[in-house]
């Protein structure tokens, strides 16, 4: 059994072209790969698990849950990556327990393939912050395979607005399925993200009463030890829906 982290997906992309003279030839760079990019576990010094993706494209996801506190949440943004420094201005916090969204900006410093240490920002205003240290999962090197995934999942879910427990199925062919205990469903599909060990995921929600009927999430789900953990966000980054389950 596999934990699932399933996060938000953001696409960042980074372009370049370049002529000189006379000449008309225009050529195109390749985004650069996020120097920061990996799989990630630990902990925040609030005691919580911490588990987290940062892609090729700087995009992040970092859930974070406690047994005994009953905390969960998710931290979420793009970040830049550059001579040791990991920086995100656009980060926000969603607060599954505590019912809440707030931007709270990132400030660390990693080692390539090694750790990310560091602040998350309780605000803008950068008055007080929560620290961090994760440590990287070599396993992200690994090409993903949808049926070495697929199975049923039970767990906690919840947004903003509330949670319940849900169960969902990924299929051999990346069809997701899933229902709440309030009767509100949701459906998708999951897809490697290039030879990593990631999915790239989408979900829609079902008619009321699930607390946002209709509305498509995007997202990433990635594999380790023995739970699911599973985040997306809504296009404008309002809510969050997070997941923790086991198969």
């Amino acid at each position: 059994m596999k934990r699932v982290v399933a996060v938000s997906a953001i696409t960042i992309a980074l372009a370049g072209c370049g002529g000189g003279g006379g000449s008309s030839d225009n050529t195109s760079s390749a985004p650069e790969a996020n120097a920061a990019q990996g799989l990630y576990s630990g902990t925040d010094a609030n005691s919580n698990a911490v588990g987290g993706v940062v892609l090729d494209t700087g995009a992040f996801y970092f859930v974070y849950a406690n047994t005994t506190t009953n905390a969960l949440g998710l931290v979420q943004g793009a970040a830049s990556a550059s001579h040791g420094t990991f920086q995100s201005d656009n980060a926000r916090t969603f607060d599954i327990s505590g019912k809440g969204a707030s931007d709270t900006p990132v400030l660390a410093g990693y080692n390539e393939k090694n750790s990310v240490q560091g602040v998350i920002y309780t605000s803008t205003a950068k008055q007080s912050s929560i620290k961090f240290n994760v440590l990287y999962d070599g396993t992200y090197e690994r090409p993903i395979s949808l049926s070495s995934v697929a199975g049923t999942y039970s767990g906690s879910a919840g947004s903003t607005r509330g949670g319940e427990t849900t169960t969902f199925t990924i299929g051999q062919d990346g069809a997701i399925n899933g229902t709440g205990l309030s009767g509100c469903t949701f459906r998708g599909t999951a897809a490697p993200h290039g030879i990593k060990d990631v999915l790239d995921a989408t979900i829609t929600f079902g008619p009321a009463p699930c607390l946002y009927p209709g509305a498509a999430l995007t997202g990433v789900v990635f594999f380790s030890d023995d739970q699911v953990l599973a985040a997306l966000t809504l296009p404008d980054r309002s809510d969050a829906f997070v997941v923790a389950a086991t198969k």
